[in-house]
C-alpha cells in the first residue's frame, strides 16, 4: 500500500514515526512522511539512506513570504480559538471544524499536502495532525489511522476549559471514523475506548529496536560514592519539569556523593543561560553537562553507553491526566542501553518499570530523590543488578523486533478491507 504519515514536527528526533515508517517500508509498503518545521525548530535532514520519502512544511520565519504565511496560519488558528471560546458550549458541537482549526495550527496546509497524491492510507500521529489526516482521507475517500501518543484532553494542567472541550470533540469525532486507532500503552487504550465509545485501540509500545551491547554485569563498575546520571528529552532546561528536582537533590549531596549529570536535548540560548545560573547558585559548577540531541533511539543508546552513564532519569509530574497515564520512550531506551532508571511515581511509569530495574520517587520531592541517588551511589552491587535486570527485560519484553508485528497486523487488516 501507498501510505502517507503525518506528524507536526520536523521528524528528525521522532523515533516512533521513523520506526513505524521504516517498518512499513521493510514490509513492502511505500511510505511518505509529511512533517512541519516550526519557526523555533532546528532544521536538518534525515540520513540519505532513509528508506521513505520525506516532505516538510517549512514554517521558519525567514523572508517576507514565509513570515506572512506563518502569520496567516497563526491568525486563522487564533481566530477559530477566539470564536470557539465565546460560543455557547452546545454550539461548538454544531461547528466542530472550529475545534479542529483551534487545536491544529497547520491542519489546512498539511491536509492539502496529504491530498495532493493518491495515497491508499493516511496515518496521523498525535492530535494536532488528526484533523488534517481526516480531511485528506475524506477528500480522497480513503481510510485513515489515528496514532495517539499521549492523552491530549488532559495534556497539561494549564489547558483552559475550551482547550479541553475542543480537544475532546476533535478526538472523539475523528477517532470514531478512523479505520484503526492505535496508542502506546494499555492505560491509554482503556481511557480512549471508554471516553469515546470506540473499539479498544491497538497497543503498539514505543520501544526501541534490539540493540547489541554487553551485559551491565560485564562492564567496569565505578567507585562507591559516585554516580553518572542522564536525562534525555526533546527539550531540556529548567522549564522541563523535573530538571530542578535533580539539581536540588545533587546540591543536598554535595561533599557526600560525587554526582555527574548529563542533560541531552535541545535548549535555547536564553534557557542555557538560565540553567547555568541555577547550577552556579546551587554550587554544582562542573557537575552538569549539556549534550546535543541525537537522531533516533539507537544513537541515544550508543551515546549513553559511550558516556558511561549509569542511571537514566524520567520525570512525569502528576499534574495532569497525561502525565499519570502516558509512558515515555526514554524509559524503554534507558533499559535497552543497560541503565538503571529513576522515575517519578506515576502509573504510566509503573507499567513499564519495576523495582528490579529501577527506583521511583515522588515528583518535586528532592529529598526523596537525593536518597535514591545516595543509595545507588553507595550500593554499587545493587546498581549493577538493577542495570542487568533493566537490560534483560528490555531484550525479552521491550524490543521492537516483536512489537513491530502489531503495527503490521493493523495494516494487514486494512489491506483486506480495501
Amino acid at each position: 500500500m501507498n501510505v502517507c504519515m503525518l506528524v507536526a514536527n520536523p521528524i528528525l528526533y521522532d523515533g516512533r514515526v521513523i520506526r513505524h515508517a521504516r517498518t512499513l517500508v521493510e514490509a513492502g509498503h511505500r511510505v511518505t512522511v509529511l512533517g512541519v518545521i516550526g519557526p523555533n525548530d532546528a532544521d536538518g535532514d534525515l540520513p540519505p539512506e532513509t528508506p521513505f520519502e520525506v516532505k516538510r512544511l517549512r514554517r521558519q520565519r525567514q523572508g517576507l513570504i514565509p513570515r506572512l504565511t506563518w502569520a496567516s496560519t497563526a491568525l486563522r488558528q487564533r481566530t477559530a480559538y477566539a470564536i470557539g471560546r465565546v460560543l455557547p458550549k452546545s454550539w461548538l458541537r454544531s461547528l466542530p471544524e472550529l475545534a479542529d482549526l483551534a487545536i491544529a495550527t497547520s491542519a489546512v496546509e498539511l491536509a492539502f499536502m496529504a491530498a495532493a497524491q493518491p495515497f491508499d492510507v493516511y496515518h496521523g500521529n498525535d492530535l494536532n495532525t488528526l484533523p488534517a489526516v481526516a480531511w485528506a482521507a475524506g477528500l480522497r475517500k480513503r481510510p485513515y489511522v489515528y496514532d495517539a501518543h499521549e492523552f491530549y484532553v488532559e495534556e497539561s494542567p494549564t489547558l483552559s476549559d475550551f482547550d479541553r472541550r475542543a480537544r475532546q470533540l476533535c478526538e472523539q469525532r475523528h477517532s470514531q471514523h478512523a479505520a484503526a486507532v492505535i496508542t502506546v500503552n494499555e492505560l491509554l487504550a482503556s481511557e480512549l475506548a471508554q471516553r469515546y465509545g470506540i473499539e479498544r485501540p491497538v497497543v503498539i509500545r514505543n520501544v526501541p529496536p534490539l540493540f547489541a551491547t554487553t551485559d551491565p554485569l560485564e562492564r567496569p563498575i565505578g567507585e562507591p560514592g559516585t554516580l553518572r546520571l542522564l536525562y534525555h528529552g526533546t527539550h531540556i532546561g529548567l522549564r522541563q519539569p523535573g530538571t530542578d528536582d535533580v539539581l536540588r537533590a545533587m546540591a543536598r549531596l554535595a561533599g557526600e556523593v560525587q554526582v555527574r549529570l548529563t542533560l541531552r536535548g535541545q535548549i535555547s540560548g536564553s534557557e542555557q543561560v538560565e540553567l547555568w545560573r541555577r547550577v552556579e547558585a546551587l554550587g554544582l559548577t562542573g557537575r552538569v553537562a549539556i549534550s546535543p540531541p541525537v537522531s533516533g533511539p539507537t544513537a541515544l543508546m550508543a551515546a549513553a553507553i559511550a558516556g558511561h552513564e549509569e542511571v537514566g532519569l524520567a520525570f512525569h509530574p502528576p499534574l495532569a491526566g497525561n502525565f499519570r497515564l502516558a509512558t515515555s520512550s526514554k524509559v524503554y531506551e534507558y533499559q535497552m542501553a543497560g541503565l538503571a532508571v529513576c522515575a517519578t511515581d506515576v502509573p504510566g511509569n509503573h507499567i513499564i518499570l519495576d523495582d528490579s530495574a529501577g527506583e521511583f520517587y515522588p515528583f518535586g520531592d528532592d529529598a526523596a530523590l537525593a536518597a535514591v541517588i545516595r543509595g545507588l551511589a553507595m550500593n554499587r552491587e545493587r546498581l549493577r543488578l538493577l542495570r542487568h535486570h533493566a537490560r534483560a527485560r528490555a531484550v525479552t519484553e521491550f524490543s521492537w523486533d516483536s512489537e513491530r508485528l502489531r503495527l503490521l497486523g493493523v495494516y494487514d487488516r486494512l489491506a483486506t478491507r480495501m
